[in-house]
């Protein structure tokens, strides 16, 4: 069965509706994307116990995805420990993620939008043009390079833009005037409402616009599914992290992955 017990891996594969293909084994699940063979965590394979076996499980990557130039292994295994296995998973120029599965388990704790902003779902082409671009600049600033990043995330953008035309997400943006300083994708289904891509724009940051933002997430996924748990991923301590909290997030869990960028490159690809 492809039930897995991580909230964060279950809502990555929900947001991925109409995308994703799932394979379940009795010892892991195999997670595709075939219209998008670079999106590391979107082609991986997730391994149902919390026990890292470098060798066996990046055969078995590579058994599941003979054609892929990365590697990614995940585990379904909320609050695993580090373990020295993962020291070696290093030495074969791996690159090791901790993440926070934030959730809302109570009220949330809504945020104004600021004054000279608004916020609206993306409809016109040019607006979701300024999402590709502002999401190409953050990922940018981040590490990778425009040679990579910008086909990744333009092929990411279509497909969310055909999820939300039919029906299965909205994304929001945050405009100064006709300008897009903001952006934000939410998505509900099987009692989950995950967040995706949180972003502002360097220029527009501190000013409580990436709050606005969560805010008008929680009200569509609210009318949606009032049930739904909303999820956030994000380092808990980081500034994302501590906006989310004041918003009512807090730790839901944390999960170990390990990926390898194709010819082991550390600043570009995307994640």
């Amino acid at each position: 069965m492809t039930r897995l017990r991580s909230l964060g891996l279950r809502s990555d594969i929900m947001v991925l509706r109409g995308l994703g293909q799932t394979e379940a084994h009795p010892d892991r699940v195999v997670l595709r994307v075939p219209s998008e063979p670079d999106f590391w965590f979107g082609n991986m394979v997730i391994f149902r116990e919390g026990r890292v076996d470098p060798e066996r499980q990046i055969a078995q990557f590579r058994a599941d995805f003979p054609d892929a130039k990365h590697v990614t292994l995940v585990w379904d295994a909320p609050g695993m420990a580090a373990s020295p296995e993962l020291d070696r998973l290093r030495a074969e120029g791996f690159e090791v993620d901790f993440s926070d599965v934030l959730t809302l388990s109570g009220a949330a704790n809504p945020a104004p939008c600021p004054e000279g902003i608004s916020i609206r779902p993306l409809e016109a082409a040019s607006e979701w043009d300024q999402a590709v671009a502002l999401q190409v600049e953050t990922g940018i600033a981040a590490g990778h390079t425009y040679a990579d990043y910008q086909p990744y995330i333009r092929k990411r953008f279509a497909n969310r833009r055909m999820q939300v035309a039919e029906g299965w997400g909205c994304w929001f943006g945050a405009f100064a005037g006709d300008l897009l300083v903001g952006d934000l994708g939410i998505f509900v289904a099987e009692g989950l409402a995950r967040f995706q891509d949180v972003e502002t724009r360097a220029s527009h940051r501190r000013r409580g616009i990436c709050a606005a933002l969560v805010t008008a997430g929680l009200g569509w996924a609210a009318a949606r599914d009032p049930a739904a748990l909303p999820v956030i991923v994000a380092d808990a301590e980081s500034q994302a992290g501590r906006i989310y909290r004041r918003c009512g997030f807090g730790l839901g869990e944390t999960l170990i992955a390990a990926f390898r960028r194709p010819g082991g490159a550390k600043s570009a690809g995307p994640d």
